[in-house]
């Protein structure tokens, strides 16, 4: 919400300061994201004097350029000055800026200086020369009867600065220069300067009938028909900077003057060309299947829970959300018809979104807005109007559905609540007027007060809403810090459980970084890297592209690793924990993973490292080290298997026994292609409950017996896998085995071919005794029939 100071201060004027404005503001909840000036023109007192507002008198060729023209303009003073200019627009009569020479402007300093023989002495500037548009095709026009000579900053007032809220949701009342004053008033204690609209005297007896169908969605209707109005008016300037410091470039008179009241009161509205509608307005849900163009050229399908605005003929307008092409106004109107209405925010919520869409009107519509201003503004609308473009206007038509209109019941604010919630006492006379000031009805209660919220405050619905305004509004800053007075107890932490921070930290530890995504996905995404069934879909999704539960982390670190390769990031180590979610039938289940993903070098670039890319067994390694924190690394195995995420040559599945608990591999080529990435990533995914608990140490006293140590070089086919056969040398070897590493694999031309050779360390020691070499060569003699029997293994000689 972007607003700007003088307006604020024409309805509410605290004896503050800007910053200390804004810092009310946010200590009340009402955060202030930005405090900007409202232009990046310099403003001081040199400046001013010499950027001043011109009249054109007079308009001739230049002598040597067809493409300038010297005009003659009146500033004030005793004569004109002659100003070389090249603007297609600069005509008798207009009025526009003049910067003099000494001027400062954002493109530099103003001089004196001949062009092609004429002499200019300034220039006529454009909104963005002066730094009030992005861009601009002519001179910036001024209202007409402008007086040649005023500085151009007081009669724009450009000292004024920019607010921009950043609101939470609950807070729609807020979205209006009058909301934000009601909160400053009773915030600072400032006069409050709300005065209803005159209602504008009917210059002719002409109404439009209002049917509402849907009560239920739009309990209220009002609108007037102004006609003979002249859309070639001229918005005014001050107008047009209260829009512009709000964010929005200047249409037209009618559209202005619409976007001015929408502001001013929080009441979105909109107008229709009448000659363009068909008999009276109607209030109905849409017709499945029933299309509509909008204002923006796009055309949308409604379905029967869509809200329309329609004539006796067809749907004009997407209720709350944006007018319909058919019955826009244009240059060629005379004659329109205002709206404003209320809609239940209820029924708004998610509609715009749904339709891929986000307007100023479906914002404030979904927050709720005062269900008793719609006349008001109407009356506002018209005064404008009539101010700016003439015109005569009919009655004003309204249609209301009473009983379907939101009621405000009385809450019952108990005196105690108060300093339980808050930890600090505010004084009772304190607490009626910060109520009342929010526009509520107190009454005393037994032991406290009835409390009835406004219309307009939706967020308010019990005990501890109200608790929260006395609180916010008496100064949450005021309430002193005090230590609980609670008995502290101490909880119970297993020894064997391994916390999440102890989880990040090995991830951490081996060089990768957390990151964090939503749990929102791209269903088509998703469905096209899992080639997984339908996930649990959202019912009002932020987005299309986030409207699906996600049932992997690999997709969130996959976009990612897109993300940081297009900023040049091309070594990528990340990690990520959080729930996924699967759907069986209409049951609904969620699970805690671990994911990581790492691609590009295998080192940190260094003098003394060869470089090479990271690999399947980097990946693996870190997995393991992972695992660690489980006190039983061997409990789990890697077995070979496909994975449609995965590489089926570069895939494999982590079992825990016979459970299989995760997966790891390369990323399968065209998952890499569908994501337009032109480097191998390789990632893990593993149920996150496994490491949760972790087997504790034992102690075993070290043994007074020497060690005897055997290695053992075996060949077998090359399909066999190492974890195969260190589970056999385990199984055969005995209690004494206290040590088994494979420290080599090789293959070459001197062993035959298909063939692979498996080198392994084996240390034997006893508790009790010494072991003889000849029970060593037993054992070692039934590993190696082991190993022939179950791989097919033999001595390498």
């Amino acid at each position: 919400m972007l607003f700007n100071e003088h307006w604020l201060r024409e309805w509410v004027n605290p004896r503050l300061d800007s910053a200390a404005l804004a810092e009310v503001l946010t200590l009340a909840g009402l955060e202030v994201k930005s405090l900007e000036p409202a232009t990046s023109l310099d403003l001081s007192a040199g400046n001013r004097k010499r950027l001043l507002v011109g009249r054109i008198e007079a308009v001739s060729p230049h002598p040597e350029e067809d493409r300038l023209r010297v005009c003659r303009v009146r500033v004030g003073g005793r004569r004109p000055i002659n100003v070389v200019c090249g603007a297609p627009n600069a005509a008798v009569g207009l009025v526009i800026p003049v910067a003099r020479i000494g001027v400062r402007l954002p493109g530099g300093v103003i001089r004196k200086m001949e062009i092609r023989g004429v002499v200019s002495e300034g220039m006529l500037c454009s909104a963005a020369e002066l730094g009030l548009a992005e861009q601009s095709t002519g001179l910036m026009e001024l209202d007409p009867g402008t007086l040649p000579g005023t500085p151009l900053a007081d009669h724009l007032e450009l000292d004024d600065r920019v607010f921009e809220l950043g609101l939470t949701p609950n807070r729609g009342d807020c979205l209006s220069i009058r909301g934000i004053a009601r909160e400053v008033a009773v915030l600072t204690g400032a006069r409050l300067r709300i005065t209803d609209p005159v209602p504008v005297r009917a210059g002719n007896p002409e109404v439009l009938d209002i049917d509402l169908k849907a009560p239920a969605h739009c309990a209220r209707f009002a609108g007037r028909i102004v006609r003979r109005i002249d859309m070639h008016a001229r918005t005014p300037d001050w107008m047009r900077e209260k829009l512009r410091r709000a964010g929005l470039r200047p249409i037209n008179p009618v559209v202005d003057i619409t976007n001015l009241v929408m502001l001013e009161t929080g009441q979105p509205m909109h107008a229709y060309d009448l000659d363009k509608l068909s008999g009276g307005i109607v209030v109905r849900l849409a017709r499945n299947g029933e299309r509509l163009k909008l204002l923006d050229g796009a055309t949308v399908r409604l379905k029967p829970d869509n809200l329309v605005i329609a004539d006796h003929r067809r749907a004009v307008g997407l209720a709350g959300i944006m007018g319909g092409e058919g019955t826009a106004i244009s240059d060629m109107t005379t004659d329109i018809f205002f709206e404003a209405a209320f809609f239940s925010p209820q029924h708004m919520l998610g509609k715009a979104r749904r339709l891929g869409m986000h307007t100023d009107a479906s914002h404030r519509f979904e927050r709720g807005v005062d269900p008793a201003g719609q006349v008001a503004a109407v009356e506002l609308a018209t005064r404008l109007l009539l101010d700016v473009a003439g015109g005569s206007p009919g009655k004003t038509c309204h249609a209301v559905a009473a009983r379907a209109l939101p009621k405000r019941h009385a809450i019952l604010l108990e005196r105690g609540e108060i300093p339980r919630i808050l930890g600090a006492r505010v004084p009772s006379a304190a607490v009626q007027r910060i109520l009342k000031r929010l526009g509520m009805k107190v009454s005393p209660a037994n032991g406290g007060w009835k409390v009835t919220p406004p219309a307009w405050r939706f967020d308010i619905t019990g005990q501890h809403d109200l608790v929260e305004e006395v609180g916010r509004c008496n100064g949450f800053e005021r309430i002193l810090p005090r230590f609980p007075v609670s008995a502290a107890r101490h909880g119970a932490n297993p020894e064997a459980a391994v916390s999440m921070p102890r989880i990040r930290q090995a991830m951490a530890a081996r060089g990768y970084h957390e990151a964090i995504n939503y749990s929102f996905v791209d269903p088509e995404l998703q469905q096209s890297l899992l080639e997984s069934g339908p996930g649990v879909r959202l019912s009002n999704p932020l987005a299309e592209n986030m409207s699906e539960m996600r049932q992997s982390l690999i997709p969130g670190l996959l976009g990612n690793l897109q993300r940081n390769l297009n900023r040049q990031e091309v070594r990528v180590r990340l990690f990520e924990t959080g729930n996924v979610f699967e759907r069986n039938g209409r049951k609904r289940r969620e699970h805690p993973r671990i994911a990581a993903l790492a691609t590009g070098m295998a080192m940190p670039r260094h003098w003394g490292e060869p470089a090479r890319q990271v690999d399947f067994f980097d990946l693996k390694g870190d997995l393991a080290a992972l695992l660690e924190l489980t006190g039983d690394a061997e409990r789990f195995a890697f077995e070979a298997s496909e994975h449609p995420v995965f590489h089926p040559g570069q895939s494999a599945r982590i079992l825990l026994g016979i459970k299989a608990v995760g997966h790891l591999g390369r990323l399968h080529p065209m998952k890499q292609k569908l994501l337009d990435l032109d480097v191998p990533a390789f990632l893990f995914e593993l149920d996150l409950s496994i490491l949760e608990e972790s087997v504790l140490p034992k102690f075993r006293p070290l043994s007074r017996f020497p060690a005897v140590q055997r290695d053992l070089s075996v060949i077998v086919d090359r399909g066999v896998v190492a974890a195969d056969m260190l589970s056999l040398v385990r199984k055969t070897a005995g209690k004494d085995l206290k040590l088994l590493e494979l420290f080599d694999i090789y293959t070459s031309e001197r062993i035959e071919y298909n063939k692979k050779s498996f080198t392994f360390n084996l240390v034997f020691q006893s508790d009790s005794r010494s072991l003889t070499s000849a029970e060593i060569d037993t054992v070692t003699a039934e590993i190696v029939k082991a190993l022939e029997a179950g791989v097919g293994a033999r001595l390498r000689s």
